[in-house]
C-alpha cells in the first residue's frame, strides 16, 4: 500500500505543475493570469458597453475580445458583464 505522506506530496507536485501553466483560451485569445501586462485603464462613461471599450483598444468589438476585459476586471464589473457603472475604472490587458 502507499505511503499517504507520499501520495500527498505526488499530488502537490501535479496540482503546482498544473497551475504552472494555467492560462485559458477564449477562441484564440490567450490569457495568463500570472502574466497579464496591461495596456491602459480606462474609466467607464455613462451607457457604455464592454464591447465598446474593446473596439477603442484592439481594434475589435467581438466576445473574445471584451472577455479579455471583463475576465481581467471581474472584481471591479461583479458577475454581469452588461451591467458596468459609470466612474469604474478598468485595467485593460494586453493580447
Amino acid at each position: 500500500m502507499a505511503d499517504p505522506k507520499e501520495l500527498a506530496k505526488k499530488a502537490e507536485e501535479e496540482l503546482a505543475q498544473k497551475k504552472a501553466g494555467l492560462g485559458a483560451k477564449i477562441k484564440g485569445v490567450q490569457i495568463n493570469p500570472g502574466a497579464v501586462k496591461f495596456i491602459a485603464e480606462h474609466t467607464v462613461a455613462d451607457g457604455e458597453t464592454l464591447s465598446q471599450i474593446a473596439l477603442k483598444f484592439y481594434k475589435n468589438s467581438g466576445r473574445e475580445f471584451w472577455m479579455k476585459i471583463y475576465e481581467a476586471n471581474k472584481p471591479a464589473i461583479g458577475d454581469n458583464p452588461g451591467m458596468l457603472k459609470p466612474g469604474t475604472v478598468l485595467k485593460i490587458p494586453e493580447i
